[in-house]
């Protein structure tokens, strides 16, 4: 995916860019110095359509330079949901990344027509790739699924040059029987309120301010 990006100027008030359908952008990577872009409103959204965070992107400067880029980040109005500002991350093309990938689940379980209930483990999957190589997301087809049945990370067919960062036997998908899970989830909210967790501290044990004992 490409999309059209102008240099401006530190000058330029973002407000008034965003009153004329642009929305504010710097690019930077490790070899990048920061670059401030604008890119148009309706390019910009036409893109996510068809991107995720671990896209590649073409970002083509003043019709002229090229940066392969990634979406960082993107800041958004909490009330208007109007776009604030991106940052565009320029990778090293040689320098694997560690990104964490959707996951894009096909396709009913047979398992659910028996009575199941799908419970997905893992929306994303954190892989280690170049960033040429990096999947935009991972497919997953659930139909074979029965109940008691679960896709694991090695059942996945993972492209050459991409590598997962999940132990093999996780399991990412599974089916359920429906009368486990009942029973299962008031045992495992007792667990937990029972047993605290690991480094957590009560409220009548923090000393005032929220500051930690000296040792």
């Amino acid at each position: 995916m490409m999309v059209n990006a102008v240099r401006r100027p530190l000058t330029t008030k973002a407000g008034a860019l965003r009153r004329q359908g642009f929305v504010p952008a710097v690019l930077y990577g490790a070899e990048v110095a920061s670059l401030h872009v604008s890119i148009a409103e309706k390019e910009l959204l036409n893109l996510l359509d068809h991107v995720t965070r671990s896209t590649p992107v073409e970002v083509k400067v003043d019709g002229k330079e090229t940066y392969h880029v990634f979406l960082k980040e993107i800041q958004v109005h909490p009330i208007t949901q109007k776009f604030l500002h991106l940052d565009l991350y320029v990778a090293d093309p040689d320098r694997p990344l560690e990104m964490n990938v959707p996951v894009r689940f096909r396709g009913t379980a047979r398992g659910i027509k028996d009575g199941g209930i799908l419970e997905v483990l893992h929306s994303y999957i954190p892989v280690q790739a170049v960033p040429a190589k990096m999947p935009p997301r991972i497919e997953v087809d659930v139909s074979a699924l029965g109940i008691g049945d679960s896709i694991l990370i090695k059942d996945l067919p993972w492209p050459e040059g991409v590598e997962p960062r999940l132990p093999a036997e996780d399991a990412v998908v599974t089916v359920a029987a429906r009368r486990a899970l009942e029973v299962e989830a008031p045992v495992a909210a007792e667990a937990a309120e029972a047993v605290p967790a690991e480094g957590a501290v009560s409220e009548e044990a923090k000393p005032a301010g929220g500051e930690s004992p000296a040792a």
